[in-house]
């Protein structure tokens, strides 16, 4: 099982996007806003205008520097 974290920000809606990647399908991801923080998963995929990424990882134009550690996706998931 591979696990990967991202860390994304979305300019044009000014949202940083945290997504936990298994098996390169998004399980779990945190949208970050001026107007909250927003939980989705795979059992609640979708929160009003929000959903949980449904692409590849390999959809995504990552660059090295957004992938983070799992404490860093979780101490977001916590708080």
């Amino acid at each position: 099982m591979q696990e990967l974290f991202v860390k994304k920000y979305w300019k044009e809606e000014n949202i940083w996007f945290y997504i936990q990647f298994q098996n390169k399908q998004a399980i779990r991801q945190i949208e970050l806003s001026s107007r909250g923080k927003v939980f989705l998963t795979l059992e609640n995929s979708q929160n009003g205008e929000s959903m949980l990424y449904d692409q590849t990882i390999e959809e995504l134009d990552l660059e090295s520097s957004d992938f983070i550690t799992k404490d860093e996706f979780e101490k977001e998931w916590q708080d």
